[in-house]
C-alpha cells in the first residue's frame, strides 16, 4: 500500500475517533459542583444519554455549545437544566431534540 494511502487511512481513523470521543472544557458555573469550570471532560456519542447525565448540545437559538444535565426525556426531546437556580435551562431555550445532542459527558 502506498505511503499516501496509509496517511489517508490514519487521518480518517483519527477524524473518526475525534467525532466519537472528544474533550469539552467547562467555562461556566451552572453545572457546578458536578462539572468544574476550567476543567476538561471527555464526551462521547457512543453511549445513550439518560436522565441525570450531563450532555453537550447545540443550543437551538444561536447554536452555541453548552453542557447541561438531562432532567426529563419526552419522545426524543430532552429537558435540560443546570445545577444552580440562576442557570439557563429548557425553560429558557426549550426542549432539545436529540439531533442537537453532541455527546454524553463521561466523568
Amino acid at each position: 500500500m502506498p505511503l499516501k494511502n496509509i496517511r489517508l487511512i490514519k487521518l480518517s481513523l483519527i477524524n473518526f475517533i475525534n467525532r466519537i470521543i472528544f474533550s469539552v472544557k467547562i467555562e461556566g458555573e451552572s453545572a457546578w459542583p458536578d462539572l468544574v469550570p476550567g476543567k476538561f471532560y471527555l464526551a462521547t456519542n457512543l453511549l445513550k444519554a439518560k436522565i441525570g447525565d450531563f450532555v453537550v448540545f447545540k443550543e437551538p437559538r444561536n447554536q452555541e455549545v453548552f453542557a447541561k444535565r438531562i432532567k426529563e426525556i419526552k419522545e426524543g426531546d430532552y429537558f435540560l437544566e443546570g445545577n444552580l437556580p440562576w442557570a439557563e435551562s429548557s425553560k429558557d431555550f426549550g426542549l432539545i431534540n436529540k439531533k442537537l445532542i453532541l455527546g454524553k459527558i463521561i466523568k
